[in-house]
């Protein structure tokens, strides 16, 4: 597979390795039984950007959730964002909060943004939706007759 960054090896300005999160991949299985709920309705709430484009794409295929915690009814579930300076995160927490609350294990949900500075990078979204946002790039640069430099793509 092929991209034209990698993000996962990026220093701050002050020369600083940037840490990529380790947290749950899209992929992961619950095995709480609240949590795969809870799971379950995340992969309801749609990433509004992408809802915008002609491939709607689910938070938690994105790569989107940090962390998920269920202790009794309460859940806790963790965003980190593809840029700390999204400006829906407060839809993304409203998605999340309405369709978790509906659930009916559970009584409070509450919904953070990651500001730890790890940072998001493609690595966290799914294998699936990873192939096919390549494919999707790969056909639009062939129909624009656009041929990247090898220097501008680096293997993943």
């Amino acid at each position: 597979m092929f991209a034209l960054f990698d993000l996962r090896y990026l220093d701050d300005s002050h020369g600083r390795r940037l840490t990529t999160s380790t947290a749950s991949t899209p992929g992961q299985p619950f095995s709480n039984g609240l949590k795969a709920t809870v799971r379950g309705q995340l992969l309801e709430v749609l990433d509004p950007c992408r809802c915008m484009s002609d491939h709607p794409v689910n938070i938690v295929d994105l790569g989107l959730i940090e962390a998920t915690e269920a202790d009794g009814g309460t859940v806790d579930v963790t965003v980190l964002l593809t840029s700390q300076r999204c400006t829906y995160f407060l839809d993304i927490h409203d998605e999340i909060s309405e369709g978790v609350a509906a659930l009916p294990a559970v009584d409070d949900v509450e919904v953070r943004q990651d500001t730890s500075g790890k940072i998001w990078t493609h690595a966290r979204m799914s294998e699936r939706e990873r192939t096919e946002r390549h494919q999707r790039f790969t056909e639009r640069m062939e129909a624009a007759d656009i041929t990247p430099s090898p220097s501008s793509i680096v293997r993943l």
